[in-house]
């Protein structure tokens, strides 16, 4: 599970910011909320995070997907770009480079990986695991400008031999992270193979508003030999009062595609997905996510998270999830739906906020570290602007003579 995610000079990131998922001191739903990590560390399952357009909200799940990615793609060749963007509007940072850091937890150790890198290299990068109350540094990794080579140092607590070592550093090429190097080295089981499957295969790529989740559900049921899919996809679709009683994949041609089952007037009918609402294909969609995260341990990041979808089943994806989950599985999202501000299952130190500063500079903000009283409801805080800077919109009667000067 994700403890602490640190970013600085990403897109609309400029200074570091922090997203935490430790839990505060409220005890408030705290089995629901929180999971038990290690002796006297809990951390929160989800994390919503509130703001204006374009403030920065979707960089922050950017920045994640990202970092994820560094640790497990291997570049094409030592001359690919790295595909960064660094925060425009400043000389300094347009020259600089990114600082990405996570602190998370495997099997009741703490680890810390961080990396830093510029669009042609990757000039640092350690990985720390508190096996003892001390931290191990189980590699570390540096570049040299004088051979234009990096030098990778490992630990013996890593567990790699020296021939494993030699094999991983030969492929940790300029642009590639020490991590995404190990994933394609033929080298004996250490340490690392936790780590790495972690980004490879519990760390979700971000779900973005216009990706199709027809497609996302269509592959996942192709893969449902056992059916256990299906039956939570129709239960979910049941409870939640859509009326269909089957899904299956079908083919017409080389297309292939969803089928849902109807009942009408005493008969059945079968309609292809082109036939049924966006909203009714987002929330089978959301169910398969749902799915995923409450029977695996996985992290999972989506932008816009309400996107055609009723206040009502937004609310009930959240509240299930948050009742149902048992394992390490986290959801971290954005929302513009301030619906969610306003009710009585929402713990304050799960709820962010983005916000620009005169430079344009997003900031990240809790809002249980906002100073909100207690009494005070979040919504009607953010509704009078005592949160963040609410978008100022001028009057909704235009001069148009102005308009055409």
């Amino acid at each position: 599970m994700i403890a602490e995610f640190r970013v600085s000079n990403f897109f609309s990131i400029r200074s570091e910011q922090k997203l935490s998922f430790l839990a505060s001191g409220d005890d408030f739903k705290e089995e629901e909320y929180t999971k038990e990590v290690s002796t006297d560390t809990r951390l929160l399952k989800i994390g919503m995070v509130y703001g204006s357009n374009a403030s920065g909200k979707s960089n922050i799940l950017k920045a994640l997907s990202y970092f994820r990615s560094l640790m497990v793609i291997v570049p094409n060749d030592k001359n690919s770009a790295l595909g960064w963007v660094p925060f425009l509007l400043d000389s300094s940072s347009r020259d600089g480079h990114c600082r990405m850091s996570m602190e998370f937890y495997l099997d009741g150790i703490r680890y810390i990986l961080s990396v830093e890198f510029d669009n042609v290299r990757i000039y640092d990068e350690q990985l720390h695991a508190y096996l003892t109350n001390r931290p191990t540094v189980l590699y570390s990794r540096k570049y040299d400008a004088a051979t234009d080579a990096s030098v990778v140092s490992f630990s013996n607590k890593s567990k790699l031999s020296v021939k494993g070592q030699t094999i991983i550093e030969g492929n940790t090429i300029n642009n590639c992270t020490v991590m995404a190097a190990f994933g394609k080295s033929n080298v004996e089981r250490s340490l690392l193979n936790k780590v790495y499957d972690f980004f490879s295969l519990g760390f979700g790529e971000e779900l973005t508003p216009d990706k199709s989740l027809s497609d996302y559900t269509r592959k996942l049921l192709e893969k449902d030999t056992d059916g256990k899919l299906k039956k939570f996809l129709l239960y979910m679709l049941r409870v939640s009062d859509f009326n269909i009683n089957n899904i299956k994949v079908g083919s017409t041609g080389d297309d292939s595609r969803l089928y849902f089952g109807h009942s009408a007037h005493g008969d059945s009918y079968e309609l292809s997905e082109s036939y049924e609402s966006r909203g009714t294909i987002r929330f089978l969609g959301m169910a398969a996510i749902l799915q995923k995260l409450l029977f695996n341990s996985c992290f999972v990041s989506i932008d816009e998270l309400e996107s055609s979808m009723h206040y009502e089943l937004l609310s009930y994806f959240i509240r299930v999830f948050l009742a149902n989950s048992s394992n390490t599985s986290q959801l971290l999202f954005t929302t513009h739906d301030i619906n969610l501000l306003n009710e009585d299952f929402i713990r304050r130190d799960a709820v962010w906020f983005t916000d620009k500063d005169n430079d344009a500079e997003t900031h990240l903000l809790r809002l249980s570290n906002m100073g909100l009283h207690k009494t005070m409801s979040p919504y009607n805080a953010y509704r009078q602007g005592k949160l963040i800077n609410l978008p100022f919109l001028g009057s909704q009667y235009l001069d148009l003579n102005e308009v055409e000067k």
